[in-house]
């Protein structure tokens, strides 16, 4: 009994001659290009988170300027006329805030101002010892609510 086996049998077929060190490479290669492309989104979000957090503490620092105006516009008032009581805005620039004068009884006065510029909400509240001959501050404080 003779065995005849066909050659085209025998024949490796060709994607086992192929280097199987190729697939550890292809992998790492994705491996390293995901990473990188996670850097470079890190990178990107904190650039944008970055950005907005400087757009807000800007619009906080001119609400808290403003405000600050807000209150000398009111002193200026009561300088000008220590009787001055009431509710009052001002526009400075292209900012505006509000303010009221509220007599406390004697020389005593309470001035609340408030500005908000997009987000950022300030708002500052003086008391005043005297306002006659001179204006005497007892206290200038930023605060939450009136």
């Amino acid at each position: 009994m003779n065995i005849i086996i066909v050659k085209l049998f025998m024949i490796r077929p060709p994607y086992e001659n192929l280097n199987k060190n190729g697939f550890a490479i292809l992998i790492g290669v994705l491996i390293v290009g995901a990473f990188g492309a996670a850097v470079v989104l890190f990178l990107i979000l904190s650039g944008l988170y970055s950005y907005q957090n400087s757009f807000i503490l800007e619009q906080s620092n001119i609400a808290k300027a403003t405000t600050n105006a807000c209150v000398e516009v009111a002193l200026n008032k009561i300088q000008l006329c220590s009787s001055t009581v009431g509710i009052g805005n001002a526009q400075l620039g292209s900012n505006s805030c509000d303010y009221e004068i509220i007599n406390n009884g004697g020389q005593s006065r309470t001035i609340q101002a408030s500005s908000k510029i997009g987000t950022a909400n300030r708002k500052i509240k003086v008391l005043i010892n005297e306002v006659d001959p001179k204006i005497s501050i007892d206290s200038w404080q930023e605060v939450n609510s009136f």
